[in-house]
């Protein structure tokens, strides 16, 4: 396979502040290999059997390995529930299992998929890497694939932004109707951030994210904001005042439900919080 260079090496594919972001937060560590060659690998196909892994899910693992295998970052959040501000810091790694990496066939989309660790979190989940370059999950570690960002280069533009935004101001989770957003002055989409579950919206004082959750109960689209500075502040303000009372976020335990999912925040990928974070202004 031809060598490419490590995404921390050569990051010119992204964004100035995805590549800004990389330099700050990002550092390399040795990656998991193969202890064997990659070609004896074996992995299950859809009847269970151990067949040796298809060249096209040998390619994209090893691509995997030498752009990103290695790659450390931690992505700063924050979001406000009840009232309360929250911050955290999670921390990413992008890995693959050396041999013990499981990979399966699927079956509705065609190709292959297999687990890399992502997100450093208790999770019921798997992150994966699809052979068409997606990214997706399991959702509960044993549901088909579903497809949650088109690529990792999209993932780390989300991941950037998400950090980005972690010190302005966070509104409350649904604060501003979806039909309001537009009221917002100069947003516009971030494209290398968002994809069809997931969107960035930007302008210079305010910031719009809105991404699906994965609930099978209670699915639903869920939109946080940020703002930035005192223009942005009273931008948003304006627009939440202008608001009638039937468009107010649901409160107490129900606004908290609102804002918390399983697996989804900013990237779609395992950015779920739980109800553990600790308030900022309890720190």
């Amino acid at each position: 396979m031809k060598f490419r260079m490590h995404i921390l090496e050569d990051a010119s594919q992204l964004s100035e502040l995805a590549q800004e972001f990389l330099r700050r937060a990002g550092r390399w560590e040795r990656p998991t290999r193969f202890e064997l060659p990659i070609e004896l690998w074996q992995v299950q196909d859809h009847a269970g059997r151990l067949v040796p892994a298809s060249m096209d899910l040998i390619i994209r693992c090893e691509g995997f390995e030498q752009r990103f295998g290695g790659l450390r970052y931690q992505v700063r959040r924050s979001w406000v529930v009840c009232g309360e501000r929250y911050e955290t810091a999670r921390g990413w790694e992008y890995d693959h299992f050396g041999a013990r990496t499981r990979a399966w066939q699927d079956r509705r989309r065609g190709g292959w998929y297999f687990e890399w660790t992502g997100e450093r979190v208790s999770k019921p989940c798997r992150d994966l890497i699809h052979t068409d370059g997606s990214l997706g999950t399991d959702v509960d570690g044993g549901s088909p694939y579903l497809r949650v960002a088109p690529s990792i280069p999209h993932l780390i533009e989300s991941h950037a932004l998400t950090d980005s935004v972690a010190a302005w101001r966070a509104w409350p989770a649904n604060s501003i109707p979806v039909s309001a957003i537009a009221l917002l002055d100069g947003l516009a989409e971030v494209p290398e951030a968002s994809w069809g579950s997931s969107r960035w919206r930007l302008s210079g004082d305010v910031a719009v994210m809105d991404h699906d959750t994965w609930g099978r109960t209670n699915p639903q689209r869920l939109t946080y904001v940020w703002s930035h500075g005192e223009a942005g502040h009273r931008q948003v303000q304006a627009v939440l005042n202008g608001c009638g009372a039937d468009d107010r976020p649901p409160h107490g335990a129900d606004q908290r439900r609102s804002a918390v999912t399983e697996c989804g925040f900013g990237s779609g990928l395992g950015q779920g919080q739980g109800d553990g974070e600790t308030p900022a202004s309890h720190r």
